[in-house]
């Protein structure tokens, strides 16, 4: 009997509309300085992630310290629902940590020449992380571990040595947007700091939340009445096969300094069973490596390659950071050009209240939301 297949979670951002933004902005930033306060407190602490006791990571984070500024026991602990889940995965990543340290070595440096400044071995590096793929064969644990390595060898060439411990590699990881996800509080219906709805046969959700004035006070009623957000087909398609799970409300920060809120509807679908072994007639070949990212390739059961090949050639992680950054420049450029032109012409890029983005750079999804990697 083929064993159950865990579900997979989907995020569908809905666009605030305009007369709410302030109010979901000044919860957003008052929230972020919590969650930066949290994980900065409990940074010390890191190893402690490691071991989880429940899903929930608000709980592990309340049982070791009180709100640094308390705007309610619910609004806390989507606070620190956040902090913890920043905490959980970095303490995953001082585990990754953890196994190259022992190869961290000089053989990865190539000595500053007459004509070259140091750089890195990437040879070296490749023999690590092939000393590693059997042990750890998964494809995002090696793309982790080649991560940690390309980081170690930047903080050598920055500093002269490798870092001795994870903490001395990483800076902390503070939000430098804001992010609250609301599945701290105790649901849609009954939620103290939230209530969320959706309606199926209108085609649409409703939402309310809880934000402090332009004094700073926190009110005990919600925000206005309910707001009415109309749902893509996309989105209604999956609420019929899945099941929704607690909303997030997350800031988006684009280039051109324009900033706003939207409402992630997050989705729980099942995922498509493959199909029996014995009906496979074709598979998948890939590999993983360091200057040539994938290699995959169509082969039918006998060996026969039935497509060319695929290369995802990215130049090495720091080759493919540069080549993003190019196209990040470029964007911005144009984005500024077409808002200019908007602006000049008497009109606006952002729409009243948009449910999809029609369009928005990429550049936003592109980094983590703490900020580029080292």
């Amino acid at each position: 009997m083929r064993a159950k297949r865990a579900p997979q979670s989907l995020s569908y951002p809905l666009r605030l509309p305009n007369d709410v933004q302030e109010d979901a902005l000044r919860l957003l930033g008052a929230s972020r300085e919590v969650i930066n306060a949290t994980v900065v407190a409990l940074w010390g602490r890191l190893d402690e992630f490691g071991e989880r006791e429940s899903q929930y990571a608000y709980k592990q984070v309340t049982a070791m310290m009180g709100s640094p500024a308390f705007h309610g026991d619910r609004q806390w602990r989507c606070q620190a629902e956040q902090a913890g889940r920043i905490l959980r995965g970095q303490a995953g990543r001082k585990k990754q940590f953890a196994l190259i340290l022992p190869m961290l070595e000089q053989g990865m440096i190539l000595p500053k020449t007459e004509k070259k400044p140091a750089g890195k071995n990437r040879k070296a590096i490749q023999a690590a992380l092939a000393s590693l793929r059997d042990e750890h064969s998964d494809g995002g644990s090696a793309v982790e571990l080649q991560s940690l390595i390309e980081q170690a060898c930047n903080f050598y060439l920055k500093n002269g040595c490798f870092p001795s411990s994870y903490e001395e590699l990483q800076a902390i990881p503070v939000l430098k947007v804001g992010i609250l996800p609301y599945a701290g509080d105790d649901g849609g219906e009954k939620g103290q700091t939230y209530r969320f709805r959706i309606d199926l046969e209108g085609r649409c959700c409703y939402f309310a939340f809880r934000a402090p004035d332009q004094t700073g006070r926190w009110p005990t009623s919600w925000t206005g009445p309910q707001i009415q957000l109309p749902l893509p087909n996309p989105v209604v398609e999956r609420l019929i096969q899945g099941a929704v799970l607690a909303p997030t409300l997350r800031e988006q920060d684009e280039p051109d300094g324009t900033r706003y809120a939207v409402l992630d509807v997050i989705i729980e679908v099942p995922i498509s069973a493959p199909p029996e072994r014995e009906q496979v007639r074709r598979v998948l070949g890939w590999d993983w490596g360091v200057r040539t990212l994938v290699t995959a390739t169509v082969v039918d059961l006998s060996g026969n390659r039935l497509a060319p090949p695929l290369f995802l050639d990215t130049g090495g992680f720091d080759g493919r950071q540069a080549h993003t950054r190019r196209h990040i420049d470029l964007l911005k450029s144009k984005w500024r050009s077409c808002a200019g032109r908007s602006r000049a012409a008497g009109g606006s890029m952002k729409p009243e209240t948009t449910t999809w983005p029609t369009w928005r750079p990429t550049s936003s999804s592109c980094w983590p939301l703490c900020g580029e990697p080292s």
